[in-house]
């Protein structure tokens, strides 16, 4: 559920330390797609079971692909661009199609909003949202709560979102994904700087010691771990590679998403030749094929 239609994006103060971390897992990210119906036979024919969404008040609307481990995917696009949420979809999707942000789910977002202020860190919110539903008859009540954050840092591009549950209408389970696709287990952010961008990451996560080698995106990664996957914020090895050529057209900002799956094989042999990767351990699927955000696929 993206947060764009009821806080300005934002993100954390550079200045803040790794210590005391705010409990926050992958949940969600957000593809801005010119044609949502579209978008939905380009993931469909990539092996993803896609589930109807709804119409959020502030201009757009979406569909969803979930993962029966955790997070999902949000295609979204304008379904009125005179409104505020649906301009600014509009107004990315000028630059072309593609992952712009992410939602990390937190328990308390009261708690989370006590916790940064408590360490000097402005915040937007929490601010309620909700969604209509096709079979929605009366307005529908708040289904979430969300935190943004003061400072704009292109390579912070997420925000925090607490779910309201509503023991009267639970959530069906997952449709399994006939590509095995069975969790989001990392974003993927091209960063200039990562020393700096991961300062900014000082209340959310712990930095690992450890960077890792990206080879297939021409890359080397820092990584912050979270409650329940990571984020990976990547800086050019290869001037040609993928993230070269991602900075060098759209600046920093989110490349794609990497998804855990539970059968690489079937995983391979569903996605068939879209599959890139000159590596036998993922699959690899370009931005060309998946309205313009990266997909890796592994175990």
């Amino acid at each position: 559920m993206t947060r764009i239609h009821f806080v300005t994006f934002a993100a954390l103060s550079s200045a803040s330390a790794f210590a005391q971390p705010i409990e926050a897992s992958l949940d969600h990210v957000v593809i801005a797609v010119h044609d949502l119906k579209a978008a939905e036979r380009v993931y469909s024919g990539l092996g993803f079971a896609i589930t109807p969404g709804g119409r959020h008040p502030g201009g757009t609307q979406n569909s969803v692909i979930r993962f029966s481990v955790g997070g999902y995917l949000e295609l979204l696009t304008p379904s009125d661009a005179s409104l505020p949420g649906g301009s600014e979809v509009a107004k990315l999707l000028e630059h072309g199609e593609g992952a712009f942000e992410s939602g990390l789910s937190i328990d308390s977002a009261e708690q989370a909003a006590h916790d940064l202020g408590a360490a000097g860190i402005k915040i937007n919110g929490p601010t309620p949202g909700t969604i209509v539903r096709p079979e929605d008859k009366e307005p529908p009540p708040n289904r979430w709560w969300i935190i943004g954050f003061a400072d704009d840092l292109a390579s912070r591009p997420v925000f925090l979102i607490q779910y309201v549950r509503d023991p009267a209408r639970p959530r069906p389970p997952a449709a399994p994904n006939p590509n095995t696709a069975s969790s989001a287990s990392a974003l993927l952010i091209a960063v200039n700087d990562p020393d700096k961008a991961a300062a900014g990451y000082g209340n959310i996560g712990k930095l690992s010691p450890t960077e890792i080698k990206l080879p297939e995106f021409g890359a080397i990664a820092k990584e912050i771990i979270l409650a329940r996957g990571s984020i990976l914020l990547l800086r050019p090895t290869d001037p040609s590679g993928p993230t070269a050529q991602h900075l060098k057209t759209r600046g920093e900002g989110i490349m794609g998403v990497r998804l855990g799956v539970t059968d690489l094989d079937e995983t391979r042999r569903v996605i068939g030749k879209k599959n890139v990767s000159k590596d036998n351990q993922f699959v690899l699927v370009s931005p060309e094929s998946a309205a313009g955000a990266w997909l890796q696929l592994q175990p």
